[in-house]
Order: structure tokens, then C-alpha cells, then sequence
């Protein structure tokens, strides 16, 4: 093949590659054991939010990123769930909204959490 056709064959083949790939780039894969706390955060918010565990004793542990409009699935750590109860923070990326703060969660092991963020 000529050199001048390799680069953009390589390239062809690498997104290709990364687009079929079934996984969506912002939320946690949940893992396959059934005592793993896992997190549904829905944003309906039209701003991107990084998404925060805060333990009660204040600890925050940062889970991710979920762009305005979407939801994304978050495997919690061991570490986050070790107390009774959590909160979830969401603070705008780009300071173009505000901080949301979540209530009160109870921690079970298997249990998924769902927590949606209000339109802002």
C-alpha cells in the first residue's frame, strides 16, 4: 500500500474501532458481582455535571461525568459505601449552573441508586 494511503486507512480503522465499541465514555461500567452498589444519575440538566459521593463524614469522591440531558450508570467504591448513608453532589462543569446537592441515600450492597438531577 502506498505511504500516502496508510495514515488515513489507520485512522479508518481506529475509529472505527472506538465508535462500535457499545460502551458509552462517561459512565462507570457496572461490575458483574451482585453485592456492588451501583449509581443512576440522571441529568436533566442542560449543563455537564461532574458527579460526587459525599460520605457522611464529608468525604467527596469524585464517580464522573454526565453531559446535560443524558444518565449514566456509576459503580460506587467500596470505600464511598463503607457508612450508612450517602449524598450525591453534582457541580456544573463550566460554572454555568449551580451545585445540586442529593437527599439522604441508604447504603445496601446490590442496590442501584437512582438520583436525577432537576432541569436548570
Amino acid at each position: 500500500m502506498p505511504a500516502f494511503l496508510r495514515a488515513p486507512a489507520l485512522l479508518l480503522v481506529f475509529l472505527t474501532a472506538s465508535c462500535s465499541s457499545g460502551r458509552s465514555s462517561h459512565s462507570t461500567p457496572a461490575p458483574d458481582s451482585g453485592d456492588q452498589l451501583r449509581a443512576r444519575i440522571e441529568n436533566r440538566a442542560s449543563v455537564d455535571m461532574d458527579i460526587y459521593a459525599v460520605r457522611s463524614d464529608g468525604e467527596r469522591v469524585r464517580l464522573g461525568f454526565v453531559p446535560g440531558g443524558e444518565t449514566a450508570v456509576f459503580a460506587l467504591p467500596l470505600t464511598v459505601t463503607a457508612g450508612a448513608s450517602i449524598r450525591f453532589e453534582a457541580r456544573p462543569v463550566r460554572r454555568a449552573g449551580e451545585t445540586v446537592i442529593s437527599g439522604l441515600f441508604g447504603v445496601h450492597s446490590g442496590e442501584e441508586i437512582a438520583w436525577s438531577i432537576s432541569p436548570q
